[in-house]
């Protein structure tokens, strides 16, 4: 276990927050999360070591990690089934505003599991395979990405990895709040950028309403797996501290859909009650409640923050369609 302090303000002054227990072992000693006094930002401490991080990842349990080699049930099939129907739109996120053409576009994933969100830039925007990477540490997702026909994929650390180019998106999405080395992190992402480049992080919100509501059974504290538990405002100011601006700021809806009903679940589970009917209920009704809060995405279950390196104008790019791409070298717009 170790003591870390804020990677914003560097301090060791913290302010308890709560203990949570692990959803995947619910009976062993809770985590501590704790808020620093000087920056706001919510972080688990202690914690693991990053050479202990990887058995508190469950490979048959861990969402991010199935495929259809390991569905277990229709519940793991609904999953990856509405996962797909996602990533179109994450897919439209993460290509927001970049005008070049396709066979030029670089795009590094950290964190990209299977690879799927790679995949789908490949399908609807043409990307060329090459022109993809990914960082994964856990072996088996590292191996579906790559027998999916990704060649770029790594498993060291990204601030340890080395790339031959710089890269147009840089994508962290829902991973960097499980990074030890964060910060080492950001200064790779920044140096690895193009100057035009975007970077887009996706992250749970931990001032949102179904946040507050669930307290340390809700979903996304995810303790020990997450490490930071940022809001618009904490995450603003860390990115500033490593040479990026803020572009904007977005709610994603389906995380509250997400949330909130794992939650529910889960604060069932650890009550030792059944999720009934009752229960789905009232998971429906909540769900309603933090989609309807979290238009303001200060509020947002999750958000996706869109930033650029702090010396850029990125100026009023219009947002950008997979009919807007092209293959061929003339169809930049």
């Amino acid at each position: 276990m170790e003591l870390v302090p804020c990677p914003i303000s560097g301090d060791r002054d913290f302010t308890p927050l709560l203990e949570a227990p692990d959803r995947f072992a619910p009976s062993a000693p809770s985590w501590s999360l704790v808020r620093s006094s000087s920056s706001g930002l919510v972080m688990l401490n202690p914690r693991p070591e990053a050479t202990q991080a990887s058995k508190y990842y469950p490979e048959q349990s861990y969402d991010p990690f199935l495929h259809r080699g390991n569905c277990r049930n229709l519940r793991d099939r609904a999953y990856l089934y509405v996962g797909s129907l996602l990533l179109k739109a994450k897919a439209g996120i993460v290509m927001k505003g970049l005008h070049k053409p396709a066979g030029s576009v670089r795009v590094l994933e950290a964190g990209c599991s299977t690879g799927r969100l790679l995949l789908r830039l490949n399908r609807d925007y043409e990307i060329p395979l090459p022109n993809l990477w990914g960082i994964e540490p856990d072996r088996q997702a590292a191996a579906v990405a790559t027998a999916a026909g990704l060649r770029n994929i790594s498993g060291a650390d990204l601030a340890e990895t080395e790339f031959d180019n710089r890269f147009d998106r840089i994508v962290f999405w829902h991973v960097l709040e499980h990074l030890h080395r964060i910060e080492e992190a950001l200064d790779k992402a920044h140096d690895l950028l193009e100057p035009d480049g975007v970077l887009v992080i996706a992250l749970p919100n931990i001032d949102s309403d179904d946040a507050g509501r669930y307290g340390a059974h809700w979903i996304a504290i995810d303790a020990p797996r997450h490490l930071y538990h940022f809001t618009p405002e904490t995450l603003t100011r860390l990115l500033g501290k490593h040479g990026f601006s803020v572009l904007d700021i977005t709610a994603f809806v389906p995380d509250a859909i997400y949330n909130v009903w794992y939650s529910e679940k889960l604060d069932r589970t650890l009550a030792g009650r059944p999720f009934s009917i009752r229960s789905a209920a009232r998971a429906a009704a909540r769900t309603v409640s933090s989609v309807m809060t979290g238009i303001d995405p200060r509020r947002s279950s999750g958000f996706v923050c869109r930033a650029v390196r702090s010396n850029h104008d990125f100026g009023s790019a219009l947002p950008t369609r997979p009919s807007d791409f092209s293959s061929s070298a003339e169809a930049t717009r």
